[in-house]
């Protein structure tokens, strides 16, 4: 049982809320989560919870707005991390790997959600065009990919780091450094074939 309702700064607040609200949606889903499991977890009562947020779907909304930028800050400094293109590659997928493992119930609210809603949709769907584009910007600072090529290949590889996850998730038995190597021997065996300076 959660003990008695304390006050805090409002951002302290809703910063409780989000986390617990977090760890409630991942680990029971958005369709049999109610505000009152989450109040009852948080220890508040149902009004301090609507004071931070309108309805389940806003709340829910946060927690996917947080999760991304908190995503694109991880991929960000990965493409950041380095200015060798191989380099570039073994970091994003590692920063993927890392994300997922490191902060599973952010990465089940991106990624492995039950929700339906237009909205949460995209929300989701944006995140993921951010991602691409940053990645796309990547590729092209040192191949002479088209923006549709680019595209097409930036996608293929967050696919890809999806599904080996989804597979760790499922097994827990792949090596991670091993995975995160061979992954991008992969890629860098196709993509350097498109670079125009390979370092």
């Amino acid at each position: 049982m959660p003990g008695p309702q304390q006050r805090m700064p409002r951002e302290q607040r809703r910063d409780q809320l989000v986390g617990v609200a977090r760890a409630v949606f991942a680990g029971r889903g958005y369709r049999t989560t109610s505000m009152d499991t989450i109040a009852e977890e948080a220890g508040v009562s149902k009004p301090v919870l609507y004071q931070h947020f309108a309805s389940k779907q806003d709340l829910y909304l946060a927690l996917i707005d947080d999760s991304a930028r908190h995503l694109a800050g991880q991929v960000e400094h990965a493409l950041n991390s380095t200015d060798d293109p191989r380099g570039r590659i073994r970091a994003t997928y590692r920063a993927y790997f890392d994300f997922a493992i490191s902060h599973r119930e952010e990465f089940v609210i991106l990624f492995n959600s039950d929700v339906y809603e237009p909205a949460a949709q995209a929300r989701v769907r944006a995140m993921r065009e951010g991602t691409v584009a940053s990645i796309v910007s990547a590729l092209q600072s040192f191949t002479d990919l088209d923006d549709a090529e680019a595209d097409l290949l930036c996608r293929t590889l967050i696919g890809t780091a999806e599904v080996v996850i989804k597979q760790i998730e499922a097994t827990h038995e792949i090596d991670i450094d091993a995975t995160v190597d061979l992954l991008t021997q992969m890629s860098w065996g196709g993509l350097s074939s498109f670079a125009t300076v390979v370092r």
